[in-house]
């Protein structure tokens, strides 16, 4: 009874007791008072969950990273979950009670609920101030643009019939006016999206200090719930009987080593282009109890900061192997598009050819959720040598989602399809040297 005095510390007496009486209940019938231990259990693990400490005991820290609720459900299968107690020190892989101590200490902040983030009428993920920046850095860019135009003006001048040097400046004039409109077009749009903006933020309520109050925790249930789908294992604590359908265990170490290696298979999803110069800036990946079917992203950028970093959640204990990680970064990556894209995601970049190639082949759906597919199989199977996508598609990604060239030469080796793609990329590199 040690292990459960000290996991039920601290807790509401009232809540402890009714939480052992079904504990009780359910190792009696598991079948039959499952689902009723299932309910208390969400009930202290929000309640724990506001009460975690740095210096919690360790059982409860257990309880929040990995629902374990008495060692000996899980006789058997120690070994297999003796990695996730080792501390290891990251910045960018949390488990699930260091994420929420990390947001009760301010070092990250607080997610945002699920509804709120579907919620397609508000702009939330939008930060007024680096779109006022972006603003007036097309004003300047413009503003350039109109002098090199009345520059290439003073030039048509001539007695005669123009010269052949006029009519070279003919089209540079045309050039230069197509450029001055699109980059008008977009300051346009960037400008009613201030304006829109500049109307919410003056008719929000003020908020008084008071007010702040941890809400992380309700969030990382709704992500349980998510990575565990509509028709997965709904029981929460780690048990035998069913953590032998688990086939991966995502400890921080076996996380950290996929990020190393994935530098290589997908370093632009890794990085951010700040400013014109390229930062490493993963999202921070959060490692979620139960037993999960799916790995998603929460939110591709930090609040209303769109030059924070975002966040995607991957289940601790997996029952589909390595695919939820790759899943929750193909989806970051969609997310990140859109959101960078400024409305223009189905005609620009990434996002904007893959929808191309989706409407040409007449695929109904959501875009994103083919993106992801073909984004696993991309950085599962493509990296290897086996071909799994559709020619447009591996065309699309090898620009865009491109492997280390490390890679690309190996697999220029393996097949003429991937030659082709590589001599093209040294080809491009040779004409712009």
């Amino acid at each position: 009874m040690e292990y459960l005095d000290k996991l039920l510390s601290g807790i509401d007496d009232g809540l402890k007791e009714e939480f052992l009486k079904r504990k009780k209940l359910q190792e009696e019938n598991f079948n039959e008072y499952k689902d009723s231990f299932t309910e208390i259990f969400w009930d202290v693990y929000l309640n724990i969950a506001e009460l975690l400490e740095e210096n919690s005991p360790m059982e409860q820290r257990l309880f929040i990273r990995a629902g374990i609720v008495d060692p000996r459900y899980l006789a058997k299968d120690w070994d297999r979950i003796k990695e996730i107690v080792k501390l290891v020190q990251s910045d960018t892989v949390f488990y699930a009670d260091e994420w929420i101590i990390a947001i009760k200490k301010s070092k990250v902040p607080p997610s945002t609920f699920e509804d709120v983030i579907q919620d397609s009428m508000q702009e939330r993920q939008i930060d007024p101030t680096m779109f006022e920046k972006e603003y007036e850095r097309r004003l300047f860019e413009r503003s350039i643009e109109e002098e090199k135009l009345k520059d290439l003006v003073k030039g048509i001048q001539g007695k005669g019939p123009y010269s052949k040097g006029v009519y070279v400046i003919f089209d540079e004039v045309i050039k230069a006016i197509g450029k001055l409109k699109k980059m008008d077009s977009d300051i346009k749009n960037l400008k009613e999206v201030l304006d829109s903006m500049h109307e919410k933020q003056r008719n929000l309520p003020l908020k008084s200090s008071s007010e702040k109050k941890l809400t992380e925790h309700l969030v990382v249930r709704q992500m349980v719930k998510k990575a565990i789908g509509k028709f997965g294992i709904q029981y929460p604590a780690l048990i035998s009987n069913y953590f032998k359908e688990i086939n991966q265990v995502f400890t921080k170490s076996f996380v950290n080593e996929l990020i190393e290696n994935f530098k290589l298979i997908d370093k632009t999803s890794l990085t951010r282009n700040i400013r014109g110069t390229e930062v490493l800036m993963p999202p921070y990946i959060i490692l979620v109890p139960g037993y999960g079917e799916m790995g998603f992203c929460w939110e591709p950028i930090e609040g209303l900061n769109i030059y924070g970093r975002g966040r995607i959640v991957v289940p601790l204990f997996s029952r589909k192997g390595t695919e939820p990680f790759y899943q929750a970064f193909g989806e970051y990556r969609w997310k990140l598009e859109k959101e960078l894209s400024f409305g223009r995601w189905m005609e620009e970049g990434l996002t904007g050819e893959y929808y191309r190639y989706l409407e040409d082949n007449k695929y109904k759906g959501n875009p994103a959720e083919y993106f992801v597919k073909d984004y696993v199989l991309w950085v599962t199977k493509e990296v290897a040598g086996i071909q799994k996508l559709e020619k447009p598609v591996r065309e699309i990604f090898w620009r865009y989602i491109p492997f280390d060239d490390s890679i690309k030469e190996k697999l220029a080796n393996v097949s003429y399809i991937y030659q082709q793609l590589w001599e093209k990329d040294l080809r491009k590199r040779r004409s712009q040297s």
